[in-house]
């Protein structure tokens, strides 16, 4: 007897045992606050677009598996363009004057290694910066890019000119999408209020874009950077400047003066306090009788516009500036 009565004692302290160490460890049949509490603490889930995303790109797909770090920029219109979704690269191709960065960027360029020209960017630095996304463009890039693309992924826009498709791809591979939706969507409010204030004057109104070169001759650019936001505005060319196929038509004439016209003439000759050389051509055409019969001359609509922000640069920011600028030349309030 007394040994059994030893064993139901050890029985029970067991039993009383057991149950106390199942509560202790949050073990309920149902969880409650109990479970929630012993649970260990799962990671935070990333953040909406945060995570590993594949993007299309010109010249194939690329696989990043988080937001790029170090970024190296390959053309002048995406230096403007990661300056605006509030992108530092970690190198960049220098601009095409104002070197090493256009005056209006330079604040933001600090510390950025300059990767030379943007037709020949420095493989060797590109390589040492140990980047973990190459941005570059099929226009210039096409040749090395599978050098490019087996330093770092390297995503690849089709044109250099057309921003607001650059921005749009470029914001996916940097983690900027929204602030990409908010810069365009903030554009397409201006462009439609410059559409609608102009009104019956878009329909009546033809632009040119010129240039006058250094060798003496001119030309006038049909597509390009400038050339897509005419389209964008409504804003129609001249049929002179009407050429399929062609980015821009070169005159060497003074004959051909005619086809330098618009209701509108905008002048992107380029100069430099240190180089003056292109004034003198533009002198010999702007003096010459032919010039005073175009229609855009006589009503005093010949305008010297700003050459880095109408037609160096090709960015975000350049784009809202010629955009501005209009608005002016437009006289619209």
């Amino acid at each position: 007897m007394k040994t059994a009565r030893m064993l139901i004692l050890l029985l029970l302290v067991f039993a009383i045992t057991a149950c106390g160490s199942t509560q202790a460890t949050g073990g309920t049949a149902k969880g409650g606050a109990a479970a929630d509490t012993a649970k260990p603490q799962e990671p935070a889930a990333p953040a909406a677009g945060d995570g590993e995303k594949s993007i299309k790109h010109a010249m194939g797909t690329i696989t990043l598996k988080k937001k790029p770090e170090r970024v190296v920029v390959l053309f002048n219109g995406m230096v403007d363009i990661s300056a605006a979704l509030g992108v530092k690269p970690v190198g960049a191709v220098e601009s095409w004057d104002q070197k090493p960065w256009y005056n209006y960027l330079r604040a933001q360029m600090d510390g950025v290694k300059n990767l030379g020209d943007e037709n020949q960017p420095n493989m060797e630095a590109i390589i040492a910066l140990k980047p973990d996304l190459i941005i570059g463009t099929k226009t210039r890039h096409e040749k090395i890019y599978p050098q490019l693309n087996n330093i770092a992924p390297t995503l690849i826009t089709e044109e250099v000119f057309n921003w607001k498709e650059n921005m749009k791809l470029s914001s996916a591979a940097l983690y900027k999408e929204k602030e990409a939706e908010q810069w365009i969507s903030d554009w397409d409010k201006r462009v439609a209020e410059f559409k609608q204030k102009l009104g019956d004057r878009l329909k009546n109104t033809e632009v040119s874009l010129i240039r006058f070169e250094k060798d003496g001759s001119s030309r006038v650019y049909i597509t390009g950077f400038a050339g897509t936001i005419f389209k964008e505005l409504g804003l129609s060319r001249p049929k002179a400047q009407q050429a399929e196929g062609k980015a821009v038509v070169n005159l060497t004439s003074k004959e051909q003066m005619s086809q330098l016209d618009g209701d509108y003439i905008f002048d992107v000759t380029y100069m430099t306090p240190e180089d003056q050389s292109a004034k003198k051509s533009q002198s010999e055409w702007t003096k010459h009788p032919l010039w005073k019969n175009l229609k855009g001359v006589k009503s005093g609509k010949y305008f010297e516009v700003d050459a880095v922000t109408w037609n160096l640069s090709g960015g975000a920011i350049a784009a809202k500036s010629m955009l501005e600028d209009l608005y002016k030349y437009f006289e619209i309030k």
